[in-house]
């Protein structure tokens, strides 16, 4: 082969080799881990006893999950509860109706402690001798305990709470419903 067309040659595979364009390289990148589920809904209820008056208790709630950060929690809910409690032959009705903070630590994927508080209004009912009376208190609770997740919606629940409600009045008379600690167990559906 001649020189000239050596040249030619390598000059030939230069010029293709500038026009061939940029150099690209693919990427994959990994999808992005699911971010934490808030807003979730959940509806539960329990049973209880009331230690100091002996008397069951039992609550319905409906609430959210508003905040997480890792292995903590935080929710809002509403909570409905009734009992009945008898002292000095007056009879009471109460229906605490609260709105409630629950912070929740996640010591696993299924074992938990919680911990929050309320307030709201109790709609009481006082019936002494045939004569009743109704009126709505301001009342107030804290509460404690441990859960277990079932399942992914399902939540079984075990605690304490102390409840707190203004006093009422009958025939303008005072009527102490004072304050109680109450042991409960109860189940949880989230959704």
């Amino acid at each position: 082969m001649k020189p000239k067309h050596i040249a030619s040659i390598v000059a030939l595979g230069l010029s293709t080799t500038a026009f061939a364009g940029e150099t690209t390289t693919a990427t994959y990148s990994a999808p992005a881990a699911e971010a934490p589920s808030l807003w979730t809904w959940f509806i539960g209820g329990s049973a209880g006893y009331l230690l100091e008056s002996e008397e069951e208790f039992y609550t319905l709630h409906l609430g959210m999950k508003i905040a997480e950060s890792g292995p903590v929690s935080h929710s809002l809910y509403i909570e409905g509860a009734y009992t009945e409690l008898t002292a000095l032959g007056i009879d009471s009705q109460i229906i605490p109706v609260t709105l409630n903070y629950k912070m929740e630590y996640y010591f696993n994927d299924s074992f938990s402690f919680y911990a929050g508080l309320g307030g709201g209004a109790a709609f009481v009912n006082n019936d002494v001798l045939g004569f009743s009376d109704d009126s709505v208190e301001f009342t107030a609770q804290v509460f404690a305990g441990f859960g277990y997740d079932v399942s992914s919606n399902f939540q079984l629940y075990t605690g304490a709470r102390w409840v707190w409600v203004d006093d009422s009045e009958i025939g303008g008379a005072s009527v102490d419903i004072g304050d109680d600690v109450g042991l409960e167990l109860g189940a949880r559906f989230k959704f």
